[in-house]
């Protein structure tokens, strides 16, 4: 069964904070609603980098959609109650890369073989992460991402739907097949 219907829900949550820009640097009452999403809540006093406390808070979102919780909880072997304590919590986008691995979470490389999904988790070089909405089948990758600017930095100033290159990827990461 195909569960593009469930993963196209995490990009278009992440799409409803598109074109929405920092008031002052890394913050605006928009990016004040990711960071109690994160283990680390005090984020947003402390003026850090939000682009993967946004992902934290998409991520729990998603999972509150009851069709996709179950979905997750059948992927992972997961009771609904443990979707909370098992999502991932970091603010820091290379931390991802640590919980897929700790709970058996798909992730491949930027080699143009391995196909993207639409909901993939795009954690780049640069300390940056991102959602995927799409790709052109070779090198390019449409995202939405926090903490990006209109020239494509990782630390910029709003939310952006953004065309990426497959190259910047350090990992790709699938919560649902």
């Amino acid at each position: 069964m195909s569960t593009y219907d469930l993963r196209k829900k995490l990009p278009e949550i992440a799409r409803r904070d598109v074109g929405k820009l920092e008031v002052t640097r890394n913050r605006a009452p928009w990016i004040a609603k990711f960071w109690p999403a994160t283990s680390y809540p005090e984020g947003y006093a402390n003026r850090e980098p939000y682009c993967a406390a946004a992902l934290c808070y998409w991520v729990q979102q998603w999972l509150a959609d009851p069709e996709v919780a179950v979905a997750v909880c059948e992927e992972y072997g997961l009771l609904p109650r443990q979707l909370e304590k098992w999502r991932p919590k970091s603010a820091g986008a290379f931390n991802w890369i640590d919980w897929a691995r700790a709970n058996r979470v798909q992730m491949f490389d930027d080699y143009v073989g391995n196909i993207l999904h639409t909901g993939d988790i795009m954690v780049f070089d640069m300390s940056h992460i991102g959602v995927v909405e799409d790709d052109n089948g070779k090198t390019l990758v449409y995202t939405v991402e926090a903490n990006t600017g209109a020239t494509g930095g990782r630390d910029g100033d709003g939310c952006f739907a953004k065309t990426r290159q497959r190259s910047l990827a350090r990992k790709f990461i699938r919560i649902l097949p």
